[in-house]
């Protein structure tokens, strides 16, 4: 099931890219809600040209400019509602699974077990919300940065061993570090739901598949054992599309798509 990000053709409504997403031979999108927000877009025409085109959805959650354990409780408080306000957008598109980030801490890294029952409380909130709504909460671990609380499996199967409500975890192989394991660390994760694949290098993450340093034959085939989206990730602001068109090169040399 391989899916692409809406944000790879972020200068494109998220209604038209799901058209460009068939064409391209895609079977589903990941629709990332800040895309939705920024084109103003009708969640029931995405729904429709979804319908339409009989493309899958998942969503991502909104995260930029957003951590759900701020020191600060304003900006703490407005994160867990803009996940809210993405949970019901995945409603309206019918989109079931919803990525969202893990927090993060705001100050030194050695005040972390202050941020940590932050961090817990915020997606209990979210993720009996999802259940309410019937969606499945997808936790993903990020790249590992010195603020950074969710950057290794161990992490992210503890997190979620804490919460009153299932969650399920997405795997991000642009988020792993070049010097470990991907294998390992993909075994290690539980209970994946979702698969996010790009390149990185050691200085940029999420370039076009085949482009950067990840050692993607050790990777690649056992990304299809599970029977779950794997999400082609990257931005792109282009019109003619360029990255999007770099990542199909490499997705038609592994006959992945056609078109």
């Amino acid at each position: 099931m391989l899916y692409v990000s809406s944000t790879l053709m972020w200068k494109y409504p998220v209604e038209a890219a799901i058209l460009i997403a068939r064409q391209y031979g895609f079977s589903g999108m990941e629709v990332w809600a800040e895309h939705v927000w920024f084109h103003q877009s009708n969640p029931y025409e995405i729904r429709e040209a979804a319908k339409r085109s009989g493309l899958k959805l998942t969503l991502h959650a909104a995260s930029w400019d957003l951590n759900l354990c701020s020191l600060n409780q304003g900006i703490r408080r407005q994160s867990v509602q803009e996940v809210k306000h993405s949970l019901e957008l995945a409603c309206e598109i019918g989109a079931t699974s919803v990525t969202v980030h893990p927090g993060r801490v705001t100050l030194s890294p050695k005040s972390r077990s202050w941020y940590e029952p932050i961090l817990v409380d915020s997606l209990n909130e979210l993720a009996r919300e999802a259940s309410r709504l019937g969606r499945v909460l997808s936790i993903e671990h990020i790249e590992p940065l010195p603020k950074e609380m969710v950057v290794t499996p161990e992490d992210l199967n503890r997190l979620r061993a804490s919460l009153h409500c299932p969650t399920t975890a997405t795997f991000d192989i642009a988020h792993v570090p070049l010097n470990s394991s991907l294998p390992q660390f993909y075994r290690e994760l539980e209970d994946i739901d979702k698969i996010h694949v790009s390149d990185a290098t050691a200085t940029k993450l999420h370039v076009p598949l085949g482009t950067g340093e990840i050692d993607l034959p050790a990777i690649w085939p056992l990304l299809w054992e599970k029977q779950c989206p794997i999400v082609v990730e990257g931005w792109d602001d282009s019109r003619d599309l360029s990255l999007l068109k770099q990542n199909l090169l490499f997705l038609q040399q592994k006959d992945c798509v056609s078109f």
